[in-house]
């Protein structure tokens, strides 16, 4: 029976998830329990120390990715390094989803919320108001076990590394720069997210003429608000894509 077990699981596809800003894969649990069911799920943990640019983190990925053909999730911070892999190895990506995520910022004061990231590398993650994160990421609603697990996965983060991956958020213009990705792309939007501009998912799906935008009723913290309906929500577009018809 283990055996048949085993090989049933190698014959699923494989899903590479690029995690939010803290990098930690901490907060992505309960969506890869959610998600095993129907991929072998991996979650591609960031350096806690180093703090990496987009570029850098861009090597840093592919080095990990493995070698065979692969559906990519970016959430949120990792929305353009998602959209950016998916671009350049276009046979090995069969497809880009990105929740609640971004290939440009539109947000007003960009400057000034650079230079007030700068001010994260000397600011302990220990001293930062949970419920003010909770109220941005969460709307309110996280539970108890649930705001002391992001409290962890923020102290397991050097404070420079959290000032440099905000500051690489602000200014990424993927648009700009002219990524295009060929494959099928789906935006998961969180309808409640007070930290996306309302733009961001029109402007990521501009990347792809085979876009898709799909709204769940979540916050900014989409695949831990919503796992389950992220869940669905993604195999429904993975099994259009492999069955060779568009997303609807």
């Amino acid at each position: 029976m283990t055996g048949a077990i085993t090989r049933e699981a190698q014959d699923l596809p494989r899903l590479v998830v690029l995690p939010g800003l803290d990098g930690t894969g901490l907060l992505l649990a309960d969506f890869v329990r959610a998600i095993s069911a129907f991929f072998r799920a991996q979650v591609i943990a960031y350096p806690v120390d180093e703090p990496l640019s987009y570029d850098e983190l861009m090597l840093y990925v592919q080095s990990r990715l493995p070698d065979e053909p692969i559906w990519l999730i970016g959430e949120s911070f990792s929305g353009p390094l998602a959209l950016r892999l998916a671009a350049e190895h276009a046979t090995r990506v069969r497809a880009v989803v990105l929740g609640a995520s971004f290939a440009r910022l539109d947000l007003p004061l960009k400057t000034a919320l650079s230079s007030m990231a700068r001010l994260l590398a000397w600011f302990p993650p220990a001293l930062v108001p949970m419920g003010l994160l909770d109220a941005v990421l969460t709307n309110g609603r996280a539970t108890a076990s649930e705001r002391a697990l992001l409290k962890q996965a923020l102290l397991r983060v050097d404070p420079a590394v959290l000032s440099v991956r905000v500051r690489q958020a602000l200014t990424v213009d993927l648009v700009a720069q002219g990524v295009r990705v060929q494959q099928p792309l789906l935006y998961l939007k969180a309808t409640h997210d007070r930290l996306m501009p309302g733009n961001a998912g029109a402007l990521a799906a501009s990347l792809s003429p085979r876009a898709r935008i799909e709204s769940i009723a979540a916050p900014h913290f989409i695949f831990q608000a919503q796992p389950q309906a992220c869940a669905k929500a993604i195999v429904a577009f993975t099994q259009a894509c492999r069955a060779g018809a568009e997303p609807p």
